[in-house]
């Protein structure tokens, strides 16, 4: 699940939202996951004063290569990305992709009837609250499919 989160409207970068990694902070992960969107040199450097692992997809922004990169932090998460361990750590990431399809497909999270950013925020906790229940359950059941026994 995720560890903090920021709703924010369509017009906001997702590199806007540096408070998370402050956030973030208090749980002391080992690494933390995110995509092309994230791979900005002052998410590195809040990372960097927060004694954080960030790891990025990369945005290559017209570059050649990463050998073009001028930026240390990219640099060298962009070499990070393809050593092994980096290329075994981002294959994790695959786990966020398939919670949000599942919370899309199964929980309904993407809303379209829903209008004005606190209503929607409610909705996506309530979404998160459901799941979390539901994977209390199941656990609690020994049940290991998405398919409950009782919706066949």
């Amino acid at each position: 699940l995720p560890l903090s989160f920021s709703l924010t409207t369509a017009n906001v970068y997702d590199n806007q939202v540096s408070g998370l990694l402050y956030e973030v902070k208090t749980y002391n992960p080992f690494v933390i996951l995110a995509d092309a969107a994230y791979d900005d040199s002052s998410w590195f450097k809040i990372s960097e004063d927060l004694s954080l692992n960030l790891l990025t997809d990369i945005n290559m922004r017209r570059s050649k290569s990463i050998e073009s990169f001028t930026d240390e932090f990219r640099y060298k998460n962009a070499l990070l990305l393809e050593s092994p361990i980096g290329i075994s750590l981002y294959k994790q990431r695959i786990k966020i992709e398939q919670l949000f399809s599942v919370l899309k497909g199964l929980y309904n999270l993407e809303n379209p009837r829903l209008y004005g950013k606190n209503c929607y925020e409610r909705h996506i906790k309530w979404v998160l609250l459901a799941y979390l229940i539901d994977e209390f359950n199941k656990n609690k059941n020994g049940i290991k499919s998405r398919k409950y026994p009782w919706n066949l």
